[in-house]
């Protein structure tokens, strides 16, 4: 099962980075992130290519929940592990529901709740940049068991890189073209959270939050 789980996650590794350096690839302008993600779309998004992409996410969040629950202890890798199954989850439900209604999800659609009314930029810039970080932490705990500077030095890389996605998502580095209808999706009041795409009646957010 550990190999199973190794395998999987350096493939998925993989491609979490090509899709993390797309988006850094927006450092050098909106337009220079949309033609890096065209290009690698022909890959990723293949009809062949994205099944079995998506059966390796749900099959490496499967192995690793089942190491989790041999494991039940919390160590820096269980933590990022179980981090970013969740954030994949949620991401990738995000990205197929807003594809199904036709939304384009490209850079201006994952900086969207940055530029929305608070508490969603703290929101966000919380959930992307723990997204980073757990990635490379995740990375870092194997690689640390034989070179403990490398397994360091990818930890502090990713501490560097959620800093840098948040200021490019939030606009701190090149300005970003972000329709107004995708902001809406994150409307503020003081008693209630409007779910995005939600129109109509408010929703409270789970568990009765206000």
């Amino acid at each position: 099962m550990r190999r199973a789980h190794l395998a999987l996650g350096l493939l998925l590794a993989l491609f979490l980075s090509l899709h993390l350096g797309n988006h850094l690839a927006g450092l050098a302008g909106q337009d220079v992130h949309n033609a890096v993600q065209n290009g690698l779309r022909l890959g990723y998004r293949h009809p062949l290519v994205e099944p079995l992409l998506f059966l390796a996410l749900a099959a490496q969040a499967g192995i690793g929940g089942a190491l989790l629950l041999r494991r039940r202890r919390a160590t820096l890798q269980t933590l990022s592990g179980g981090y970013l199954a969740l954030f994949l989850a949620i991401h990738l439900g995000a990205v197929l529901a807003a594809r199904s209604r036709g939304t384009e999800t490209d850079l201006a659609f994952a900086a969207a709740g940055l530029h929305a009314p608070a508490p969603w930029p703290v929101l966000f810039a919380t959930y992307y940049g723990l997204a980073v970080l757990s990635l490379f932490a995740h990375l870092s705990v194997p690689l640390a068991r034989h070179h403990p500077r490398t397994g360091r030095a990818t930890l502090a890389t990713g501490a560097g890189a959620a800093v840098v996605l948040v200021a490019l998502l939030a606009g701190l580095v090149t300005p970003l073209r972000i329709a107004p209808a995708l902001v809406a999706a994150f409307p503020w009041t003081p008693c209630a959270l409007t779910l995005p795409g939600v129109r109509g009646r408010r929703q409270p957010l789970p568990g009765g939050a206000r």
